[in-house]
């Protein structure tokens, strides 16, 4: 995919500029089973012909627990990793609903990779920014929540969404074998801005075509990871959907790029939702 050769993966405060888009990271051994429906045979109209109204208020009653606490792992790239340490958008928001409960997150954001590589850091330690990282399973986690990478799409053009496909199934699959009780929510972050896009970002300057065609591609992987957690009949936290309405509101000004603060808080909403779904 030729269109994306250009980015970098240069990576600044989270607050900043974070390139989004990578090479492609070498190895994992995980094998990814087909999942019983594939993207092929999803109807198109199933993202883009619903209604998109403005996202509905985080319900205000208080929930209780099962158990006192809950260690929660949100996994993605750069879209994740500016959401900041410790995911404080989406503690706050289940602080509301369970104030009774603690909640321990842990951001799995690496900015400027694929969904290869975050296959890989389930199981493999790794440095980011020079501070050793251990590897997700590791921390026993309740619940996992795997964006989309859709910012990261493969360098190809043939078979790029159904490998995409099969290695959100081999996330899952790895997830459920190495904690079998874990939860799993599948994510897709806020929509890009065709007109917009990665105006701001250092070292980044697209003509208007070449935003169109690169927004054009992450919407495409954005609704891939919609119609998978439809089809494999998980808990769907779609950031997405909501956002193509008022898109720049969710968008960081600075990039145009990165969730802002607007954006930040619809992903933990959406978030939030898919948690009360959950039997907890």
């Amino acid at each position: 995919m030729e269109l994306f050769s250009l980015f970098i993966g240069v990576v600044f405060a989270a607050e900043g500029i974070i390139s989004p888009i990578q090479e492609d990271v070498p190895g994992t051994t995980t094998v990814a089973t087909k999942p019983s429906t594939s993207f092929g045979q999803l109807p198109s109209s199933s993202v883009l012909g619903v209604s998109i109204e403005e996202p509905t208020p985080t319900p205000k009653e208080t929930r209780k627990t099962k158990k006192s606490s809950y260690t929660i792992a949100v996994l993605g790239d750069s879209m994740v990793d500016t959401l900041g340490p410790g995911v404080p958008h989406l503690a706050n928001a289940l602080k509301k609903i369970y104030p009774r409960t603690q909640f321990t997150i842990y951001n799995y954001g690496v900015g400027g990779t694929n969904i290869d590589y975050g296959l890989q850091r389930l199981t493999s330690d790794y440095l980011y920014l020079d501070n050793p990282i251990p590897a997700l399973v590791n921390r026993h986690p309740d619940i996992v929540v795997v964006e989309s990478f859709g910012y990261n799409p493969y360098t190809f053009d043939a078979g790029a969404l159904e490998k995409h496909w099969l290695q959100l199934a081999a996330i899952v699959d790895t997830l459920k074998n190495r904690i079998p009780n874990v939860k799993i929510i599948i994510a897709a972050t806020i929509a890009p801005d065709a007109t917009t896009f990665g105006d701001g970002a250092a070292g980044l300057a697209f003509s208007p075509e070449d935003k169109r065609k690169r927004t054009a591609v992450i919407k495409q992987y954005l609704e891939s990871t919609v119609h998978f957690a439809q089809s494999q009949h998980l808990p769907l936290a779609d950031a997405y959907t909501p956002s193509l309405i008022g898109t720049t509101r969710f968008i960081n000004a600075g990039d145009h790029i990165h969730p802002s603060d607007d954006g930040k808080k619809l992903f933990a909403q959406k978030v939030t939702e898919a948690i009360l779904s959950l039997s907890m």
